[in-house]
């Protein structure tokens, strides 16, 4: 069972054309009052994390006047870090801070691993040109962080938000549906479990002589199936406790394709799920069903590892 003890929450102190600016972007400020909030509702402790990637001529400068360069731009962010820890305490959340310089992903990361986080916040860009909502630190965050990883999308609030858990019918979606019915029974969601499956068999099964009955009578099979696992699966958890309860979907599709399709249609805020691992490689990193599905999503994101995940990001 997922518990939230120690919450780190990304700070992106860029700004316009600033290294480091006092007022934070719309993206950062939602992602530290997201982070606040879940912290009251945990009762954890709050780490703010700035990473500042500095630029090849930006480090030759340091180097060459290491007491005045370094100490202006640390001491500018730590400055900007101590209003943020002032806001945590009005609202009654313990939290510290910290900066550090280097790729901020690779940052948090080693952060997270040194002082055992429970969960990351970040908070994602815009859309670019590419219409894609996260960016290379989110993915890689996502890929290699070892702990649960919220991207958090700047968005009007519901008075009830929609959830979707995503199922693969494994143990971590298990852990992630137990976590979200938990948070549900604190703070009023709507939860949908949902499961994707093409259930359009084989054309070459028609060519060995398999009629269209029989053929939509296996697809019809396969869909009571899953309907059963999810049933199952939601009967490990508390969800009966709750005002709106979960809601059991089995979206025909591939899950590239009905998942984001069914976030859009039904106006989900939030969407929680596992990442897959590759087989063959140091370490877990995101499926390539996951990934390609990320890249159409147009909410916020949760996202889980397997417990026995190991990153591969280690100091140098």
């Amino acid at each position: 069972m997922q518990t939230i003890n120690s919450i780190l929450v990304g700070v992106d102190l860029t700004h316009a054309d600033r290294l480091v600016a006092s007022d934070l972007n719309e993206q950062t400020a939602e992602a530290v009052e997201r982070a606040i909030w879940i912290a009251r509702m945990f009762n954890a402790k709050l780490e703010f994390f700035a990473a500042i990637d500095l630029s090849a001529h930006t480090k030759h400068l340091i180097q060459e006047d290491k007491d005045h360069l370094h100490k202006n731009v640390t001491d500018e962010a730590k400055a900007v870090m101590q209003t943020l820890i002032e806001r945590a305490k009005e609202q009654g959340v313990d939290s510290s801070s910290k900066v550090a310089l280097g790729p901020p992903w690779r940052e948090i990361i080693l952060e997270v691993i040194k002082n055992s986080h429970d969960m990351v916040l970040v908070g994602t860009r815009p859309h670019g040109f590419t219409g894609r909502l996260f960016g290379g630190t989110v993915m890689n965050l996502f890929r290699q962080c070892p702990c649960p990883v919220y991207a958090v999308k700047v968005d009007e609030e519901p008075d009830v938000p929609e959830i979707v858990v995503a199922s693969d019918m494994s143990e971590v979606s298990t852990d992630i549906l137990n976590f979200m019915v938990n948070a549900a029974q604190v703070a009023d969601m709507k939860i949908h479990l949902v499961h994707a499956i093409d259930t359009r068999l084989d054309e070459r099964l028609k060519g060995l002589g398999v009629n269209e009955q029989t053929l939509k009578k296996c697809s019809e099979d396969i869909l009571d199936e899953v309907k059963n696992e999810l049933n199952e699966q939601l009967a490990q958890t508390d969800f009966r406790t709750l005002s709106y309860g979960v809601q059991v979907h089995v979206l025909d599709g591939s899950p590239e394709v009905a998942i984001p399709a069914f976030i859009a249609e039904n106006k989900v805020n939030l969407l929680a799920m596992g990442t897959l691992a590759r087989a063959g490689l140091s370490g877990f990193f995101i499926g390539n069903t996951a990934e390609r599905m990320l890249e159409k999503v147009h909410c916020s994101v949760l996202t889980f590892k397997p417990a026995d995940f190991v990153s591969p990001v280690v100091p140098d």
